[in-house]
Protein backbone atom coordinates (compact mmCIF):
# COMPACT_ATOMS: atom_id res chain seq x y z
CA UNK A 1 0.00 0.00 0.00
CA UNK A 2 1.43 3.61 -1.02
CA UNK A 3 1.65 5.92 1.16
CA UNK A 4 -1.27 7.47 -0.11
CA UNK A 5 -3.56 5.14 0.67
CA UNK A 6 -1.91 4.73 3.73
CA UNK A 7 -2.87 8.29 4.32
CA UNK A 8 -6.33 7.79 3.48
CA UNK A 9 -6.76 4.89 5.46
CA UNK A 10 -5.69 7.10 8.57
CA UNK A 11 -7.65 9.62 7.92
CA UNK A 12 -10.58 7.30 7.27
CA UNK A 13 -9.91 5.73 10.54
CA UNK A 14 -10.30 9.42 12.34
CA UNK A 15 -13.19 11.16 10.55
CA UNK A 16 -16.92 10.80 11.90
CA UNK A 17 -18.18 12.88 9.50
CA UNK A 18 -17.21 12.51 5.68
CA UNK A 19 -18.69 14.61 2.66
CA UNK A 20 -18.82 13.22 -0.63
CA UNK A 21 -18.97 15.14 -3.96
CA UNK A 22 -18.79 14.82 -7.77
CA UNK A 23 -17.39 16.87 -10.53
CA UNK A 24 -20.75 19.15 -12.34
CA UNK A 25 -22.60 17.31 -15.25
CA UNK A 26 -20.78 13.78 -14.03
CA UNK A 27 -20.73 10.97 -16.21
CA UNK A 28 -22.61 7.48 -15.34
CA UNK A 29 -19.05 6.11 -14.09
CA UNK A 30 -18.27 8.69 -11.68
CA UNK A 31 -22.04 8.83 -10.17
CA UNK A 32 -21.70 5.37 -9.76
CA UNK A 33 -18.47 4.83 -8.11
CA UNK A 34 -19.15 7.88 -6.04
CA UNK A 35 -22.80 6.40 -5.15
CA UNK A 36 -20.29 3.04 -3.91
CA UNK A 37 -18.28 4.23 -2.38
CA UNK A 38 -20.86 6.41 0.06
CA UNK A 39 -22.72 2.98 0.54
CA UNK A 40 -19.26 1.48 1.66
CA UNK A 41 -18.39 4.01 3.91
CA UNK A 42 -22.62 4.08 5.26
CA UNK A 43 -22.12 0.50 6.32
CA UNK A 44 -18.68 0.76 7.72
CA UNK A 45 -20.50 3.09 10.58
CA UNK A 46 -19.33 6.87 8.90
CA UNK A 47 -21.67 9.97 9.20
CA UNK A 48 -21.42 10.72 4.76
CA UNK A 49 -23.56 12.58 2.79
CA UNK A 50 -23.27 13.28 -0.80
CA UNK A 51 -23.99 16.16 -2.88
CA UNK A 52 -23.72 17.61 -6.52
CA UNK A 53 -23.97 20.77 -7.73
CA UNK A 54 -26.14 19.15 -10.82
CA UNK A 55 -29.36 17.50 -10.62
CA UNK A 56 -29.73 13.36 -10.61
CA UNK A 57 -30.64 12.30 -14.11
CA UNK A 58 -33.01 9.37 -15.36
CA UNK A 59 -29.94 7.88 -17.28
CA UNK A 60 -28.69 7.07 -13.66
CA UNK A 61 -31.99 5.93 -12.00
CA UNK A 62 -31.40 2.52 -12.16
CA UNK A 63 -28.35 2.82 -9.79
CA UNK A 64 -28.60 2.03 -5.76
CA UNK A 65 -29.19 5.06 -3.41
CA UNK A 66 -29.33 8.16 -6.75
CA UNK A 67 -32.22 9.34 -4.08
CA UNK A 68 -29.49 10.31 -1.71
CA UNK A 69 -27.58 12.99 -3.84
CA UNK A 70 -28.76 16.41 -2.48
CA UNK A 71 -27.75 19.61 -3.94
CA UNK A 72 -27.29 21.19 -0.61
CA UNK A 73 -24.95 20.43 1.91
CA UNK A 74 -27.02 22.31 4.59
CA UNK A 75 -25.46 24.02 7.59
CA UNK A 76 -26.49 26.15 10.28
CA UNK A 77 -25.98 29.63 8.89
CA UNK A 78 -28.98 31.01 6.41
CA UNK A 79 -28.32 32.04 3.02
CA UNK A 80 -30.85 34.29 1.46
CA UNK A 81 -29.57 35.15 -2.21
CA UNK A 82 -31.92 37.78 -4.43
CA UNK A 83 -31.54 35.67 -7.96
CA UNK A 84 -31.43 39.25 -10.23
CA UNK A 85 -28.34 41.01 -11.47
CA UNK A 86 -25.99 42.36 -9.48
CA UNK A 87 -26.75 46.10 -10.81
CA UNK A 88 -29.94 45.83 -10.26
CA UNK A 89 -29.55 46.31 -6.30
CA UNK A 90 -28.69 49.93 -5.63
CA UNK A 91 -28.01 49.14 -1.42
CA UNK A 92 -28.89 46.61 1.10
CA UNK A 93 -30.15 48.50 4.80
CA UNK A 94 -31.24 46.67 7.87
CA UNK A 95 -32.99 47.80 11.03
CA UNK A 96 -34.73 46.27 14.05
CA UNK A 97 -37.71 47.71 14.34
CA UNK A 98 -40.67 45.94 15.74
CA UNK A 99 -37.78 43.62 17.53
CA UNK A 100 -36.88 41.62 14.32
CA UNK A 101 -33.84 41.49 11.55
CA UNK A 102 -35.06 43.13 8.49
CA UNK A 103 -33.21 43.81 5.55
CA UNK A 104 -34.42 46.32 3.10
CA UNK A 105 -33.18 45.56 0.24
CA UNK A 106 -33.61 48.98 -2.49
CA UNK A 107 -33.84 48.36 -5.99
CA UNK A 108 -31.50 50.49 -8.75
CA UNK A 109 -33.55 53.37 -10.23
CA UNK A 110 -35.59 52.36 -13.32
CA UNK A 111 -35.36 48.51 -12.35
CA UNK A 112 -38.40 46.90 -11.50
CA UNK A 113 -38.76 45.59 -7.92
CA UNK A 114 -37.35 42.49 -6.70
CA UNK A 115 -40.52 40.03 -5.25
CA UNK A 116 -40.53 36.77 -3.16
CA UNK A 117 -40.23 34.29 -6.44
CA UNK A 118 -36.37 36.53 -6.91
CA UNK A 119 -35.39 35.02 -3.17
CA UNK A 120 -33.68 31.42 -2.64
CA UNK A 121 -33.32 30.60 1.28
CA UNK A 122 -30.50 27.68 2.10
CA UNK A 123 -27.83 27.17 4.12
CA UNK A 124 -23.87 27.34 4.39
CA UNK A 125 -21.68 26.74 6.96
CA UNK A 126 -21.48 22.88 6.71
CA UNK A 127 -18.54 20.97 8.78
CA UNK A 128 -16.82 17.82 7.89
CA UNK A 129 -14.10 15.70 9.34
CA UNK A 130 -12.92 14.70 5.19
CA UNK A 131 -13.98 15.72 1.79
CA UNK A 132 -14.13 13.44 -0.57
CA UNK A 133 -14.16 14.49 -4.40
CA UNK A 134 -14.78 11.69 -7.13
CA UNK A 135 -14.05 12.63 -10.81
CA UNK A 136 -12.67 15.61 -11.39
CA UNK A 137 -9.11 17.12 -12.59
CA UNK A 138 -9.48 20.03 -9.96
CA UNK A 139 -11.90 21.69 -7.49
CA UNK A 140 -13.39 24.43 -10.18
CA UNK A 141 -15.35 21.25 -11.55
CA UNK A 142 -17.64 20.64 -8.61
CA UNK A 143 -19.38 24.00 -9.55
CA UNK A 144 -21.10 26.32 -7.37
CA UNK A 145 -20.80 23.69 -4.44
CA UNK A 146 -16.84 24.75 -3.45
CA UNK A 147 -17.68 27.92 -4.75
CA UNK A 148 -19.84 28.39 -1.45
CA UNK A 149 -18.35 26.56 1.12
CA UNK A 150 -14.70 27.91 1.05
CA UNK A 151 -13.67 26.81 3.70
CA UNK A 152 -15.26 23.36 3.98
CA UNK A 153 -13.44 22.46 1.32
CA UNK A 154 -9.86 23.89 1.98
CA UNK A 155 -6.91 21.73 0.48
CA UNK A 156 -6.36 19.81 4.22
CA UNK A 157 -9.29 18.07 4.22
CA UNK A 158 -9.81 17.31 1.11
CA UNK A 159 -9.54 14.16 -0.25
CA UNK A 160 -9.54 13.78 -4.71
CA UNK A 161 -9.73 10.32 -6.46
CA UNK A 162 -10.25 10.18 -9.93
CA UNK A 163 -9.22 9.01 -13.10
CA UNK A 164 -8.50 12.37 -14.19
CA UNK A 165 -4.72 13.58 -12.98
CA UNK A 166 -5.05 16.54 -10.59
CA UNK A 167 -3.11 17.48 -7.34
CA UNK A 168 -5.31 20.00 -5.75
CA UNK A 169 -5.86 17.45 -2.40
CA UNK A 170 -4.10 17.20 0.60
CA UNK A 171 -4.39 13.44 -0.55
CA UNK A 172 -4.83 12.39 -4.49
CA UNK A 173 -5.60 9.02 -5.64
CA UNK A 174 -5.07 9.06 -9.35
CA UNK A 175 -5.14 6.88 -12.08
CA UNK A 176 -5.55 7.82 -15.93
CA UNK A 177 -5.79 4.75 -17.18
CA UNK A 178 -8.81 3.35 -15.44
CA UNK A 179 -12.93 4.25 -14.71
CA UNK A 180 -13.26 5.90 -11.64
CA UNK A 181 -16.01 2.47 -10.92
CA UNK A 182 -11.98 0.36 -11.63
CA UNK A 183 -10.66 2.70 -8.95
CA UNK A 184 -13.07 2.59 -5.97
CA UNK A 185 -13.17 -0.65 -6.64
CA UNK A 186 -9.32 -1.33 -6.31
CA UNK A 187 -9.82 1.09 -2.40
CA UNK A 188 -12.70 -0.75 -1.13
CA UNK A 189 -10.59 -3.80 -1.94
CA UNK A 190 -7.22 -2.29 -0.42
CA UNK A 191 -9.01 -0.45 2.35
CA UNK A 192 -11.20 -3.73 3.72
CA UNK A 193 -14.09 -1.65 3.55
CA UNK A 194 -17.40 -2.74 3.03
CA UNK A 195 -18.70 -4.47 -0.98
CA UNK A 196 -22.35 -6.01 -0.82
CA UNK A 197 -23.95 -6.72 -3.73
CA UNK A 198 -25.58 -3.11 -4.52
CA UNK A 199 -22.60 -1.16 -4.18
CA UNK A 200 -20.94 -4.50 -6.40
CA UNK A 201 -23.69 -3.63 -8.99
CA UNK A 202 -22.94 0.32 -9.11
CA UNK A 203 -19.42 -0.17 -10.10
CA UNK A 204 -20.38 -2.99 -12.22
CA UNK A 205 -22.58 -0.62 -14.14
CA UNK A 206 -19.84 2.06 -14.23
CA UNK A 207 -17.26 0.31 -15.70
CA UNK A 208 -19.87 -0.83 -18.23
CA UNK A 209 -20.41 2.32 -19.22
CA UNK A 210 -16.67 3.81 -18.83
CA UNK A 211 -15.81 1.18 -21.38
CA UNK A 212 -18.87 0.82 -23.97
CA UNK A 213 -20.19 -1.90 -22.70
CA UNK A 214 -16.68 -3.67 -22.31
CA UNK A 215 -16.24 -3.37 -25.96
CA UNK A 216 -13.24 -0.54 -24.92
CA UNK A 217 -9.85 -0.90 -26.87
CA UNK A 218 -8.43 0.85 -23.71
CA UNK A 219 -9.73 -2.26 -21.16
CA UNK A 220 -6.31 -3.28 -19.45
CA UNK A 221 -5.88 -6.44 -17.30
CA UNK A 222 -6.63 -4.74 -13.90
CA UNK A 223 -10.46 -3.99 -15.64
CA UNK A 224 -10.67 -7.78 -15.74
CA UNK A 225 -9.56 -7.83 -12.31
CA UNK A 226 -11.92 -5.09 -11.32
CA UNK A 227 -14.99 -7.23 -12.87
CA UNK A 228 -13.51 -10.42 -11.56
CA UNK A 229 -14.29 -8.93 -7.60
CA UNK A 230 -17.55 -7.26 -8.70
CA UNK A 231 -18.72 -10.63 -9.75
CA UNK A 232 -17.49 -12.65 -6.77
CA UNK A 233 -19.39 -9.72 -5.13
CA UNK A 234 -22.32 -10.94 -6.59
CA UNK A 235 -22.64 -8.14 -9.36
CA UNK A 236 -24.19 -8.95 -12.43
CA UNK A 237 -23.92 -6.85 -15.92
CA UNK A 238 -27.60 -5.65 -16.87
CA UNK A 239 -29.16 -6.87 -19.49
CA UNK A 240 -29.43 -4.67 -22.81
CA UNK A 241 -33.35 -4.53 -24.79
CA UNK A 242 -33.83 -6.49 -27.45
CA UNK A 243 -35.05 -4.48 -30.39
CA UNK A 244 -37.31 -6.64 -32.64
CA UNK A 245 -36.47 -7.56 -35.86
CA UNK A 246 -38.99 -8.22 -38.79
CA UNK A 247 -39.04 -11.06 -40.03
CA UNK A 248 -39.70 -12.96 -43.29
CA UNK A 249 -42.15 -15.91 -43.52
CA UNK A 250 -40.74 -17.51 -46.80
CA UNK A 251 -44.06 -20.17 -46.49
CA UNK A 252 -46.48 -17.28 -47.00
CA UNK A 253 -48.55 -17.03 -49.82
CA UNK A 254 -48.29 -13.92 -51.72
CA UNK A 255 -51.77 -13.40 -53.56
CA UNK A 256 -51.90 -10.22 -56.04
CA UNK A 257 -55.05 -8.37 -55.89
CA UNK A 258 -54.65 -6.90 -59.45
CA UNK A 259 -53.93 -10.33 -61.48
CA UNK A 260 -57.04 -11.46 -63.33
CA UNK A 261 -58.29 -14.77 -61.69
CA UNK A 262 -59.29 -17.69 -64.24
CA UNK A 263 -63.05 -18.49 -64.10
CA UNK A 264 -63.10 -21.17 -60.97
CA UNK A 265 -64.93 -23.98 -63.35
CA UNK A 266 -62.30 -23.53 -66.36
CA UNK A 267 -59.88 -25.19 -63.92
CA UNK A 268 -62.09 -28.57 -63.82
CA UNK A 269 -62.50 -28.71 -67.41
CA UNK A 270 -59.84 -30.84 -69.47
CA UNK A 271 -57.63 -29.07 -71.86
CA UNK A 272 -57.78 -29.73 -75.46
CA UNK A 273 -54.83 -29.31 -77.49
CA UNK A 274 -55.10 -28.75 -81.46
CA UNK A 275 -52.66 -29.74 -83.83
CA UNK A 276 -51.82 -27.65 -86.41
CA UNK A 277 -51.01 -30.33 -88.75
Amino acid sequence: MNDQLQELKSRLGTANTVLLTIKEDPSQDIVASALALYLSLKQSGKSVSIVSSSSPVVRDSHLVGLDKITQDIGGTNLTITFDVPENVIDKVTSNTDGGHLNLIIAPTKGSPAITQANIKFGYSGAVADLVIVVGASQLAEVGRLAEKEVELFAKDRLVNLSNQNGSFGTINITDPSSSNSELITALLKELSLPLDIDIANNLMQGIDAATAGLSSTEMTADTFEALAVLYRAGARRQSKPVTPQAQIISDMPIIDNHTPQAPEDDWTKPKIYSSTK
